[in-house]
């Protein structure tokens, strides 16, 4: 299996732990806030527009993950969170012909001071490396939210690959 795909398929697999989790939750859980911190639908939100920044710039090659949206649908109701999970879950599913080396620019804004855009080259592998990263983090954030309130998550949402991947083998040594 190439690195695009297995990054392709780690994406799309950490969508599907989301959906599992809000199809768990009411939707008072989803969209409520917590103890004076923001609801767990302004965390997925945020996760599913980095999402939707990448797939809208790859034509163009050019991903501005400053550029979301910002929609209130998906942070408010757990149903269309859900429905967009699955719209880009598909839309990975078709990445096989894209080139994990591909060259595309990207912008995300390091300083709320700075004077314009800072674009950067980068790669479709690297820039799926990083929504990995991006939404595991988000998820770790979720996952306190909701234990802060007595809601169990999965034991491994939440949590880095490589240190599911550590945590196995040290497990399998102790055999």
């Amino acid at each position: 299996m190439n690195d695009l795909i297995i990054a392709v398929e780690a994406n799309r697999a950490l969508l599907e732990q989301g959906r599992l989790l809000l199809e768990r939750l009411t939707d008072a859980e989803y969209a409520s806030p917590r103890r004076s911190w923001a609801p767990i639908g302004a965390q997925y939100r945020h996760v599913i527009e980095h999402y939707h920044c990448f797939l809208a710039g790859l034509d163009a090659s050019r991903v501005d993950y400053d550029g979301r949206d910002r929609d209130e649908s998906i942070e408010q109701q757990r149903d269309v969170a859900i429905e967009v999970t699955e719209v880009i879950r598909r839309a990975l599913a078709g990445f096989a012909a894209i080139e994990a080396d591909r060259s595309i620019d990207v912008q995300m804004q390091c300083a709320a001071d700075a004077p314009e855009p800072e674009w950067h080259r980068s790669s479709t592998g690297r820039e799926l490396q990083f929504l990995v990263s991006h939404t595991v983090h988000h998820y770790a954030l979720i996952k306190l939210l909701l234990q802060r309130d007595g809601i169990g998550t999965p034991p491994d949402f939440g949590t880095a690959p490589s240190t599911l991947a550590h945590s196995r083998a040290a497990h399998s040594c102790a055999r």
